[in-house]
């Protein structure tokens, strides 16, 4: 579960904003959101990332079952993309989050909140779990803290996912954290010069509140 401080301060500072609002896309002196859950916590990149980032993401895997990550994966790339982030969360159109172990400082993974839409009140998920690391049950715990921190944090409705269709353990996370399958869209996704399905899912505010009071019974 996200800590209180960090679903509270993005409470205070987006969810009575709409996109109409110069405060909500101009410079922001609001500190970048953090999460944490029992065994990891979820920071923003920094331009000391950029070399163990790279790495990580340059792995075949990473690129071949993630939508988004291109492959090889340059440091250039990396940079650039590191350095769009505070822009990305000032406009309130993404978050990007290095997931670490609590007491480490190796890069295990990513989670984020991308197209991010505060007037339809709505967001896309994204993750990814690093080698060496237990990818199914990680990539749940990410996932729940991010979902919650949406819909929360952010008050969105709703946050939907995109997985490749021949990526099952995607499938299995999405499912895991309460997400339905919403339908498949066919040749979507241009990867490796194929051109691949992918499936939409998502959970509501009201689906995600069934769990939880089902969950504390």
């Amino acid at each position: 579960m996200p800590t209180a401080e960090s679903s509270q301060s993005a409470h205070r500072t987006s969810s009575h904003r709409s996109p109409s609002d110069p405060a909500s896309t101009g410079p922001s002196s609001d500190s970048y959101p953090r999460l944490s859950t029992r065994r990891f916590r979820f920071r923003p990149f920094s331009p000391k990332d950029i070399a163990p980032f790279t790495a990580i993401a340059g792995e075949h895997r990473i690129a071949d079952t993630t939508i988004g990550v291109p492959h090889p994966y340059t440091a250039e790339f990396a940079r650039t993309w590191i350095s769009s982030h505070s822009e990305a969360w000032e406009a309130r159109r993404a978050l990007h989050w290095a997931a670490l172990r609590i007491g480490e400082d190796r890069i295990v993974g990513y989670a984020g909140l991308h197209n991010i839409d505060l007037q339809r009140r709505q967001a896309e998920l994204r993750f990814w779990v690093g080698c060496g690391v237990k990818r199914h049950e990680n990539a749940t715990e990410w996932s729940e803290a991010v979902v919650e921190f949406a819909l929360r944090g952010l008050d969105l409705n709703r946050v939907y996912a995109l997985q490749l269709e021949r990526h099952p353990l995607a499938a299995r996370v999405l499912s895991t954290i309460g997400m339905q399958r919403e339908g498949l869209v066919r040749k979507r996704v241009h990867k490796g010069g194929l051109v691949e399905d992918i499936v939409c899912w998502a959970i509501l505010r009201s689906d995600w509140q069934q769990l939880r009071s089902e969950s504390q019974r």
